[in-house]
């Protein structure tokens, strides 16, 4: 199967960790945040993986040859003008065309499952269906109200997008970053600049196309967009990894594969993750959930619930640090 993982824009509210790295490079659990949605669609077999690029690409394309299988071709589609999710899908057509569905999924989509197959029965509805699309949806606190979602009908029908329902009798959901597209989608796409869901989707719903949501029991979606938010996603997954939570198995199948190297001095039972590479001095302390990158150093320094970004250096004597990344 052809996939294509879209890269987020300029990632502004994750600044200051976004000035050198396009967002879905920035680390998460010492991964890029594109493995996640690579590993997850890897799981149905993928032929091609399509990244588009514009805010930084280097870092993107980087990040992405260090994840992807060397038996999977991997393509780059550069947008010197963002061109939004549907344009970027767009722009890369001749890269996805040539099979009956294609995969697309946000690069910067953290999601965990309780089960490893979740994407595979995902495909398998979307194809018994028949479905023009089908998208991966779950609740969120908001959503129809203070967050625009998508507005599904009692039988898992999708009627529209957007903060309000178009007709009765409609619960809401959030698109949860993951979408399998037949390709009769080329035929509602219009040249350039567009967005997926509200330029070319709907518009299909409204010609007589079929769109589905697909829930997947159990499954989180993690708003990783600002400091804090990505702060409370790393404990959540750590305590996940410490819980022997369902989701650990997909989030240790991540380590294995793209950050392999956390055995000597991480302990997952104190949510403690540190790469072996990195150089921590005697009387640094931990406290709260850390996670420590490849060839960061940690001075003799305290610190509770934080991140240290690859490279990064803590400095004997710094003042404790709390919720920070670093």
């Amino acid at each position: 199967m052809r996939v294509i993982i879209l890269s987020a824009g300029l990632g502004e509210r994750l600044r200051p960790l976004t000035l050198k790295r396009a967002k879905p490079a920035v680390e998460f659990l010492n991964m890029p945040m594109l493995a996640f949605p690579y590993f997850w669609l890897d799981t149905v077999s993928l032929s091609d993986v399509v990244f588009n690029t514009h805010y930084l690409p280097e870092s993107v394309r980087k990040a992405a040859m260090h994840v992807v299988n060397p038996n999977t071709q991997l393509h780059f589609s550069h947008e010197d003008e963002i061109l939004g999710s549907g344009g970027g899908i767009w722009n890369a057509r001749f890269l996805l065309k040539g099979d009956s569905d294609f995969g697309v999924a946000n690069a910067d989509g953290v999601v965990t499952f309780n089960e490893m197959d979740a994407l595979e029965q995902m495909l398998r509805f979307h194809q018994s269906k028949n479905a023009l699309a089908t998208l991966l949806v779950c609740p969120l606190e908001g959503v129809g109200k203070d967050k625009p979602g998508v507005w599904l009908d009692k039988y898992g029908e999708v009627v529209n997008f957007g903060k309000a329902p178009k007709k009765e009798n409609l619960h809401c959901l959030h698109y949860a970053s993951y979408m399998f597209l037949s390709d009769r989608i080329w035929d509602y796409f219009p040249e350039g600049e567009s967005n997926i869901l509200y330029d070319v989707v709907e518009p299909a719903i409204a010609q007589g196309e079929k769109v589905y949501g697909f829930e997947s029991p159990g499954m989180r979606w993690f708003e990783t967009g600002n400091c804090a938010d990505y702060l409370a996603a790393t404990r959540t997954c750590l305590e996940f990894l410490r819980d022997g939570h369902p989701h650990a198995a997909g989030l240790k199948r991540m380590l294995e594969r793209f950050a392999p190297d956390y055995s000597q001095r991480s302990d997952l039972s104190q949510l403690r993750l540190i790469d072996d590479s990195a150089e921590i001095e005697t009387a640094a302390d931990f406290t709260g959930f850390n996670v420590v990158g490849r060839e960061a150093h940690i001075g003799n320094s305290r610190l509770t619930d934080c991140v240290v970004l690859p490279g990064a250096q803590v400095s004997s004597g710094t003042p404790h640090s709390s919720e920070a990344i670093i």
